[in-house]
C-alpha cells in the first residue's frame, strides 16, 4: 500500500526548464519548454492584476482568445485550462490509486507535486477528490466514475471565483462532492437544500478569516470543515486530524499570519535547500496585523 507521498513522487512528470522542483509549483509549462511558476503569472512569475472589468486576452500557452479579470504586470494571461493541464491528470491519477483515509494528508501528498502551484483553480478540483476518494477508502460505497466526476464539476469552477463571484471554490468543491454523495440533482428538492447547506456551511467558515486568497488555507479549512459535516450526513464520516504544518509562509505574499488557523507562531519554513527560514520580527508583525 502505497502512501500519497510515494505516488505523488511516482506521477510526477519530467521536467522540460532542466531542473527538478520543490512542490506547490515549480515545474515546466503545459505543452511548453518554459519554467512553470507556482505563484504569480505562471509564465513569468510577476504579480497579477486584477482588473475591474474583463477584458479579450490570448492565452500565453494555447494562444485562444478568451475573456479574463487578471493578467500579471508584464501583460501575461493563462487561461484555467492550461493552468490547470498538468494538475488535473496528477490529481485524478493519485485519486485513482491512492489508498490515503485522511483527507489533510492527502491533501499535503497532493500539494507537493511539483505540477500543483500554490495557488489556482486546480485546487477547486482536489477538494472534491480527496472527500470522494477517502470516503471511499474509509469504507464508503462509491465508484471510481463518480469520483472521476466530482474533480470534473470542480475543475469547471474558475480561477478568482472566491472574489468575482462570492464564492470559493473550496466550498463549491464541498457541496460538489456531496451532491456526487447524495446523487443531487435541481429537481430533488431535498437533496438538492442539503447540498446548498453543506456549502453555505464550508463558505461562512473560510469567510471567518478577513485576508486576501490563499489556496492552502481555503482547502484547509474546507476539509476540515467537511469532516465535520459528515459525522451527521454521513454513513462513514470523513477523517481530518493528520498534522499539517504550513511550509509556504515566507512564500505567501498575502500570508495573514496568525489569523490564519494553520499558524502556530513557530513557523520555520524551508528553503528549496532544505535550510529553515525564520521571519524577522517587523515582517512577522507586519503580517500578523493585516
Amino acid at each position: 500500500m502505497r502512501s500519497a507521498q510515494e505516488l505523488t513522487v511516482a506521477h510526477q512528470r519530467p521536467f522540460t526548464c532542466g531542473r527538478s522542483g520543490s512542490g506547490s509549483g515549480a515545474g515546466s509549462g503545459p505543452g511548453s519548454g518554459h519554467q512553470r511558476h507556482g505563484a504569480g503569472c505562471m509564465a513569468c512569475g510577476q504579480e497579477l492584476v486584477y482588473l475591474k472589468q474583463e477584458r479579450d486576452e490570448n492565452c500565453y500557452y494555447c494562444g485562444v482568445i478568451k475573456k479574463t479579470a487578471a493578467v500579471c504586470r508584464d501583460g501575461h494571461f493563462v487561461c484555467d485550462d492550461c493552468h490547470q493541464q498538468d494538475a488535473l491528470g496528477v490529481i485524478r491519477t493519485i485519486c485513482t490509486e491512492t489508498r490515503e483515509q485522511d483527507m489533510l494528508a492527502l491533501l499535503a501528498g497532493i500539494r507537493s507535486h511539483p505540477a500543483i502551484p500554490r495557488h489556482g483553480p486546480e485546487h477547486h478540483a482536489i477538494v472534491p477528490g480527496i472527500i470522494l476518494v477517502t470516503y471511499r477508502n474509509l469504507g464508503g460505497r462509491l465508484s471510481q466514475e463518480s469520483i472521476n466526476t466530482g474533480i470534473a464539476r470542480g475543475s469547471k469552477v474558475p480561477g478568482g471565483a472566491c472574489g468575482f463571484w462570492g464564492n470559493c471554490g473550496a466550498a463549491i468543491g464541498v457541496g460538489i462532492a456531496f451532491s456526487v454523495l447524495f446523487e443531487a440533482s435541481p429537481l430533488l428538492a431535498d437533496k438538492r437544500q442539503q447540498v446548498m447547506q453543506v456549502s453555505a456551511q464550508v463558505l461562512t467558515a473560510i469567510a471567518e478569516i478577513r485576508g486576501a486568497r490563499c489556496c492552502q488555507r481555503e482547502t484547509f479549512t474546507a476539509l476540515r470543515e467537511a469532516a465535520r459535516i459528515s459525522r451527521d450526513l454521513l454513513p462513514v464520516p470523513l477523517l481530518a486530524a493528520a498534522d499539517y504544518p504550513c511550509r509556504q509562509f515566507t512564500a505567501n505574499r498575502e500570508c495573514v499570519g496568525g489569523l490564519c488557523p494553520l499558524w502556530s507562531g513557530t513557523e520555520k519554513p524551508i528553503r528549496p535547500g532544505g535550510t529553515a527560514l525564520v521571519p524577522c520580527h517587523p515582517c512577522l508583525a507586519r503580517r500578523i496585523s493585516l
